[in-house]
């Protein structure tokens, strides 16, 4: 049997598959992308720079009692993005422990698969490229996959930002409400939060990890809060949550929350979800994006259409082009 066949049928016979916000994000793009990186398996483990670093800001704001449990801190500078793509490409193909112990082969087969220093005339000048000293301690660190690494400077950074965060007073007062009537009807509130669902008559669920949100029960209000870190302007915030669709993720977090606070809540019906972005920018200005309730309305059936376009691809294993191309014959 065709090796791509055993991996699409092993996909479909385990338990149910659950999208998060990355993965139905990458199947509305490209399926076929999607196709190779979570049917097949053959999913590039990502450790560009700007993603860790939010990764960073996050922990540091919601739960820095973990950051030592999550991130490695080297002591000089962590490579550029591109290196380390390298550096992560040859750890999946040796066991060398020391960074001068990886076999000559390695480096190259790497530093060809990502197309970096392929216009240099030798393949010693190729190598002399990534077998460094100052690229041994990032080495050790890789060994550790349950950790990111990051340096001094990004540590410096990410901790800068993470305290413009924490000094700002709107943004306090959404994470640090406290309860109300003495305790006997608290304030319930998460962080770093996984939640999952099953989607009625779907054969797939959603899943994902809600930054930040709270249950007023005196209210009835769920005050879902999602921290964005960009290399943008706030002014500009309005262009990115169409460009990354981060309305999808809005959404599906609505939707998670919803489904878990509705096991617990026989009148959740009557409780009101409120959706902000806490954004800060690459000047560190924050603030706070709320959501009107018409707009998240407007998400919600969005949401509907993406996971009926998700459900066509999976019942039909066909993930050649994204679903308005094969159904609604996109015409100019």
């Amino acid at each position: 049997m065709n090796r791509n066949i055993e991996k699409e049928e092993q996909f479909y016979s385990n338990d149910k598959f659950k999208f998060s916000y990355s993965s139905l994000n990458k199947l509305l793009f490209s399926p076929s992308l999607f196709y190779k990186d979570y049917i097949l398996n053959d999913r590039e483990v990502r450790t560009d720079k700007h993603l860790v670093e939010g990764k960073l800001v996050h922990c540091l704001v919601f739960e820095p009692e973990n950051v030592d449990n999550k991130f490695s801190i080297t002591p000089g500078k962590a490579p550029t993005d591109s290196v380390r793509k390298v550096l992560k490409d040859m750890s999946l193909h040796t066991d060398a422990k020391k960074l001068f112990d990886v076999p000559s082969e390695i480096v190259l087969d790497s530093l060809k698969e990502m197309n970096l220093y392929q216009s240099l005339k030798t393949d010693e000048q190729r190598i002399v490229k990534i077998i460094k000293d100052e690229f041994e301690p990032y080495w050790e660190f890789l060994s550790n996959t349950n950790v990111d690494v990051v340096d001094q400077d990004t540590l410096l950074k990410c901790t800068e930002q993470a305290e413009y965060i924490k000094a700002n007073s709107d943004v306090m007062a959404i994470f640090e409400e406290v309860s109300t009537d003495f305790d006997l009807d608290p304030i319930e509130t998460y962080a770093e939060k996984y939640l999952s669902c099953t989607l009625s008559k779907m054969p797939f669920g959603l899943h994902g990890y809600i930054d930040y949100y709270k249950v007023n029960h005196d209210e009835k209000v769920i005050t879902i809060c999602d921290l964005k870190t960009t290399g943008k302007t706030i002014t500009d915030f309005n262009d990115t949550v169409e460009f990354y669709n981060y309305w999808l993720q809005a959404a599906i977090y609505c939707k998670l929350v919803y489904e878990d606070i509705s096991k617990s809540i026989d009148n959740v019906d009557e409780y009101r979800i409120e959706f902000k972005f806490v954004v800060i920018d690459k000047y560190n200005q924050v603030y706070t994006f709320e959501v009107t309730d018409a707009t998240l309305n407007k998400w919600a059936q969005a949401l509907s259409n993406v996971i009926m376009a998700a459900e066509y691809h999976y019942n039909e294993r066909n993930y050649s082009l994204p679903y308005n191309f094969l159904v609604e014959k996109v015409r100019l």
